[in-house]
């Protein structure tokens, strides 16, 4: 059956599959070019673009490096966990799958460097419930977010699910907000003294942060076209497997189902109605979705309908992407 395919079965089959998927959904990014319109405090994408010389193919190549190390980090932050277990490499696909249709998430490192960073703001969340070191756990969580926003400003909204996480999680004290506090200060701090260093002009930074903060500007996204429709069909996709994943019984997977359906929310509002923080809308939008759908292909009694859930969310990127690379090469 379909599912079988994505069963944990070794490094070789992950390759493949990430393999696979990348040609089929990331084409678009050697074709497509989507330039951020303010640089973020890390412009990793000028960065690219001065290594590369330009050349579209090789900045396309280091960005498809960025992701499999992203797509890496995601499954390593489920195995750690032991979350979706026999359904971990189906997340990443359907992770995959769900971004793809959207080009200018393709086409910003950056936002591919703030999502591997953010994998480990949601892994120290998850810590929190096994460990002793909560006070630390936090801390690290915090300073990952803050090293996400650095990288892409639009994950700025990383930290309402950071305090979100905490809340549900059940340690917020106030040495826990403290904690959180600091680590998400500590990034910028650092930061400010390189620009210091390097640049003896820290209002670089400054001027960076602010320019970022006036670029957010408040629109509904445009439902005429595809990749809205796309996501509104994963979207109800998302909300009727919710019935069955809320039925979870162990408190630890409560809480993490909570924090995935927070996230999910946060990102679609993003996504429809704050243009200028989309790429962290639809990067974590891809991420809650795809979690909770795998979740729900675990539990679902009547395999055939989890299956054609995913098959009909695969097919539908796979058409659109290759829609869209034939009529750029048209």
């Amino acid at each position: 059956m379909i599912l079988d395919t994505f069963q944990n079965r070794g490094i070789k089959r992950l390759v493949f599959i990430l393999f696979c998927i990348t040609v089929l959904f990331w084409q678009k990014i050697s074709v497509v070019v989507e330039i951020a319109l303010v640089q973020p405090v890390i412009p990793i994408d000028a960065i690219l673009t001065s290594v590369t010389g330009g050349n579209i193919y090789l900045s396309a190549f280091l960005k498809i490096l960025l992701l499999l190390m992203c797509s890496y980090a995601f499954i390593i932050t489920l195995s750690l966990h032991d979350m979706l277990p026999k359904r971990k490499y189906l997340a990443v696909i359907l992770f995959l799958a769900v971004t793809s249709v959207f080009a200018d998430a393709q086409n910003i490192a950056g936002s591919v460097c703030a999502l591997l960073f953010q994998q480990f703001v949601f892994y120290n969340i998850f810590r929190t419930y096994h460990s002793d070191k909560i006070k630390s756990s936090v801390f690290t969580a915090a300073f990952f977010a803050g090293i996400s926003i650095m990288f892409s400003f639009s994950f700025i909204i990383i930290i309402i699910s950071l305090i979100a996480g905490i809340l549900i999680f059940g340690i917020a004290t106030w040495r826990c907000i403290i904690s959180m506090i600091t680590g998400l200060l500590a990034p910028f701090v650092f930061a400010l003294y390189f620009f210091q260093i390097a640049y003896h002009d820290v209002n670089l930074m400054l001027h960076s942060i602010g320019d970022n903060l006036k670029n957010i500007s408040f629109s509904m996204i445009d439902f005429n076209n595809f990749s809205s429709l796309f996501l509104i069909s994963v979207f109800i996709a998302v909300l009727l497997s919710l019935l069955k994943a809320i039925k979870y019984t162990k408190p630890i997977q409560k809480m993490e189902n909570r924090l995935f359906y927070f996230t999910f929310v946060i990102s679609v509002i993003v996504v429809v109605f704050v243009s200028g923080l989309k790429p962290y809308g639809v990067m974590m939008f891809g991420l809650s979705a795809a979690y909770l759908l795998a979740r729900f292909s675990q539990l679902v009694r009547r395999e055939w309908i989890a299956e054609f859930t995913v098959f009909a969310v695969l097919i539908a990127a796979v058409v659109y992407n290759n829609q869209m690379l034939f009529n750029n090469n048209g």
